[in-house]
Formats: C-alpha cells, structure tokens, sequence
C-alpha cells in the first residue's frame, strides 16, 4: 500500500524516527588577512563579509597604535583576529593578554598564535573581578564585546587600569552608546567613532570607537 511504501523510505536526517540526527562539524576554514592566515572550526564565529576582518584590523591598529613593547589586552577575543596583528606589533619585548570564554576559539588561537609567545591566552569571561586581575601597565585596550555590550561594571574596571587608549568594536549602536556613556563619566573621551558598512542591505552597522583619557 501506499502507507506501507512511506513508512519504508529512509527518513533523512532523522535516526529511529525521533530528533534529527546531529552531524559532527570538525572542519576549519582557512583565511587570509593581508598576509596574516587564520584557520577557525566551522562552527565558530567569524565576520560574514569576507572584506570585514581586514577593514577592522586596519582600523583597530590605527586607533590602539601599538608599539614594539608594549602590553595591549584584547577582551572577547575569540579565534585571535585581533590578538594576532597587536602581537607582531608589540614583538617579542611586548605582550598582549587575550581573553575569550569560548574553549572551541581559544583552540583556534592557540593554533593562529602558535608563533607568538608574547600572546597570552586566558580562557575565561569577560567581568570586571577579571579585568581587575589583569594588573596595571596596561598601554591599549582592544574590546569587541557580542551584541548586549561590555556593560556597566566592565566598562568602569576598564577606565581603571587608564590605558592611554580603548578601542571598542561594536555590532549594536545602542550597546555601544551605553559603555561609552560609562566611559566618559569615568574621565575617558571619545575621540573618535568610525561606522562601517559590513552588513549591505541590512539596519545593521560595524562600529569602531576610540577612548582617551581626558585631559586635566
């Protein structure tokens, strides 16, 4: 019968007629920025336009200006997209303290930072009792938090350690103008705010800010 043929197909996707079966994805993606090469799982996160991580690590190098020695800290670091370009910058004599609480993108970091011994990987969320131990001496900050923003009690941690300068990557317009808000009441200024078009065709917008300390 026709009911009978149905029921002996293969049902695809599906394992004992129940939940859809779940295919393990271990494959990762290589990908070039200038000549720095990255490889990221699959089902990590990486930017959608394939333009976008050149255009930011440009723009967040101009914006921390990094120099041979110095100590940057790069906060929702993820697979290393930043992390990679401020430790050649800083050299051997410098360091950059990277912190992601994705296990799966700090696999992927360790592998991109492999040659880079001045890069330190701290597998751990982003709250102010962490920034907090980060220490003082710190010459640049490289944030790029998810949609929600750094927040409040990250954002006061961050004018604390006075870093010369803060660079905040931001997805939300919103989130940013509220930890930039937290940032000025905390004696910083925003000395500048570049928007990109990563997302055609779309509301959405990149946003690249700049924090200094303000003058006495």
């Amino acid at each position: 019968s026709l009911a009978a043929r149905r029921e002996a197909r293969p049902r695809r996707g599906r394992r004992g007629g129940g939940a859809p079966a779940r295919v393990a994805v271990r494959e990762r993606v290589a990908t070039a920025v200038g000549d720095l090469s990255y490889r990221v799982d699959a089902t990590g996160f990486w930017q959608v336009h394939r333009d976008a991580p050149a255009a930011l690590v440009d723009a967040v190098l101009a914006a921390a200006r990094p120099e041979p020695g110095q100590r940057v800290v790069d906060l929702y670091s993820g697979a290393g997209l930043f992390t990679l370009p401020l430790a050649r910058a800083v050299g051997e004599g410098g360091r950059v303290d990277a912190v992601e609480v994705n296990d799966r993108a700090v696999k992927d970091a360790r592998r991109n930072l492999h040659d880079s011994p001045q890069a330190t990987l701290h597998v751990a969320g982003v709250t102010a009792a962490v920034v907090e131990g980060l220490g003082s001496g710190v010459d640049a900050v490289v944030l790029d938090p998810p949609r929600s923003g750094a927040g409040t009690q990250v954002m006061t941690a961050l004018t604390e350690l006075r870093p010369g300068r803060i660079v905040y990557v931001a997805c939300d317009p919103a989130a940013l103008a509220r930890d930039l808000r937290t940032a000025v009441d905390h004696g910083y200024d925003v000395t500048a705010l570049t928007g990109y078009d990563l997302f055609p065709h779309t509301h959405h917008v990149e946003c690249v800010a700049v924090l200094e300390p303000r003058s006495s």
